[in-house]
């Protein structure tokens, strides 16, 4: 019998232990709300070790299910859910994951505290944040858009304590993300109510108490323009449906202790969010939300699992030496921590934005393009980086209960979720049409690259500024054909300008160089794709077989 046993990867408080976290905190913050907040980051990274971590695990082998009728032959739709995710959306709430951006303790730095907890928070979460960044975000659309509403709603949401929360279904079969398509009806019922009929294809608040829904009030133009907003609560008083039907629970890839369901709506009763009309318009203010939300995910994914890669690094003997102590190796995590390194100033600069934007003091043109850019570049590249982790552990990162192949799943579902690379590229170019918005955005490259003047960055500086000059001219003849290659420049350029900075700093502060290697690395690799050597019609053939009879 073989007696050797490999020593498995142990997880550490990620704000003591990834200096990349910690560093971008101290760094935005204050040092006043710094200080102030560090018990709240470590608090966190603590319980992600232990009360989280077991929950979570709980919650991932327990998942959902759906009870269609009773024993008795009654329709009843009956979603149960693991009490251990309820119990993680719970301590979500009580840590304020929904509330400090609305109590606003810390002004228009709350956003960055918000999202620090979070990211400490989600990867032992069981993907529990979902309803809570609905949640989050409801709360900004009835506090932009009904008073009304807003008074009656948003304590309930904001409570850290017997907290609601709230989804939003606007996935149809028909449109996806082409909301001008949907199907969805409402019919005007009289005293303010609606009722609506349709089917919401993909909903991942079942559990949630009440909803945001698009639909199109009857006698209501066509596409996006007669769409409407509305909220609806999910329960009648007495416990039953209103007026919904679950036709099933989605069987996904990863995020599998959600409960995600296909509902039909079927006189289902609501309220119109700030009247008739701009149903598109307001669901804005979600998106910007919900796509931080889900960046801050996808790189928390990256922390978490490059914590345990090191940690096996560590442990872990191949050739006659430790895997740390191979260059192959050493060089492949280096290359996946610079990846990390840039999505972390990426996601936390769009967080500070937000946070700037809801207190009047932020570059509202700028967070046009940063935020979709944000949420694009770092939940397509986690896919990349969590996929290279997996690797990294060999047979191990592909055995489930490791634990491993979960980061990998779980991290698909936000390159789709709150729009696909090709819609967010579309989104930016939309924006780009903006007096202003291409001029903020160059103007930002720009102070970020040359915030801080070290010879160990000046290499990485002159290569953003060659490339903002390249994108210069890209953005002055955007094309939608070109879409996703101006998108993936932009969002590349910006993160390597922000790596300037944030290398400046810890140079500066703390005499690190790591984040100065980060910025090396990753602006070595192009930063803006090569011109395609072909046409449209060439590549439509190539991809569809468009000339093929």
């Amino acid at each position: 019998m073989d007696p050797f046993l490999q020593e498995a990867p142990q997880a550490s408080n990620r704000f003591r232990a990834d200096t990349t976290l910690r560093n971008t905190l101290e760094r935005i913050l204050p040092p006043e709300v710094f200080a102030d907040t560090s018990p709240l980051f470590d608090d966190m990274g603590e319980r992600g070790l232990g009360e989280l971590r077991a929950l979570a695990q709980h919650a991932e082998t327990h998942p959902p299910v759906h009870v269609p009728i009773d024993a008795w032959g009654r329709r009843v739709d009956r979603i149960d859910v693991d009490p251990a995710w309820l119990q993680l959306v719970k301590i979500g709430q009580d840590a304020g994951l929904v509330a400090i951006p609305y109590e606003d303790e810390f002004g228009e730095h709350s956003r960055v505290v918000q999202f620090g907890v979070i990211d400490l928070w989600n990867p032992s979460s069981a993907t529990a944040g979902c309803p809570l960044s609905m949640t989050d975000a409801a709360v900004r659309v009835l506090l932009n858009e009904d008073e009304e509403l807003a008074k009656a709603y948003v304590p309930k949401l904001t409570a850290r304590a017997d907290a609601w929360t709230s989804g939003q279904w606007m996935t149809e079969k028909e449109g996806g993300s082409d909301v001008g398509r949907t199907g969805t009806v409402a019919r005007d019922a009289g005293d303010g109510w609606w009722t609506l009929r349709g089917t919401k294809w993909f909903t991942s608040a079942t559990t949630a108490d009440i909803s945001l829904a698009l639909a199109r009030p009857e006698g209501a133009g066509e596409g996006s323009r007669g769409l409407s907003l509305f909220l609806l609560e999910l329960r009648n008083p007495d416990g039953t449906w209103n007026g919904i039907r679950v036709r099933r629970l989605k069987d996904k890839l990863g995020t599998k202790a959600l409960p995600t369901a296909e509902l039909d709506l079927d006189g289902t009763a609501a309220r119109a969010i700030g009247g008739i009309g701009r149903g598109v318009p307001k669901v804005a203010a979600m998106l910007n939300i919900t796509r931080i939300w889900a960046a801050i995910g996808s790189l928390s994914a990256i922390g978490g699992g490059l914590m345990l890669a090191r940690d096996y690094a560590n442990k872990r003997e191949a050739f006659g030496r430790k895997l740390r102590d191979l260059p192959v190796h050493r060089r492949w995590i280096a290359r996946i921590a610079a990846e990390y390194e840039a999505a972390n100033v990426l996601g936390y600069r769009a967080a500070q934005l937000l946070g700037q934007i809801e207190h009047a003091s932020g570059d509202v043109d700028l967070a046009r393009v940063v935020i979709p850019l944000t949420k694009m570049a770092i939940a397509r590249r986690s896919v990349w980086a969590t996929s290279n982790l997996i690797e990294s552990f060999g047979g191990a990162g592909y055995v489930e209960d490791t634990g491993l192949p979960r980061i990998l799943r779980d991290a698909h579902v936000n390159c789709i979720w709150e729009g696909t690379t090709s819609v967010m590229a579309l989104d930016v170019l939309r924006a780009l049409r903006a007096p202003g918005v291409a001029g903020a955005f160059l103007a930002d490259v720009d102070a970020k690259m040359r915030a801080y003047d070290h010879p160990l960055i000046a290499g990485t500086a002159r290569t953003v500024a060659a490339a903002a000059t390249e994108l210069k001219t890209m953005l002055a003849e955007a094309t939608e054909e070109a879409a996703r290659r101006i998108a993936w420049g932009m969002a590349r350029t910006y993160q390597a300008a922000l790596l300037c900075e944030a290398a400046g700093w810890a140079l500066d502060k703390k005499g690190d160089a790591r984040t100065a290697t980060a910025a090396a690395l990753f602006a070595a690799e192009p930063l803006i794709g090569a011109e395609p050597p072909v046409g449209d019609d060439e590549m439509g053939e190539l991809a569809f077989g468009t000339n093929a009879e």
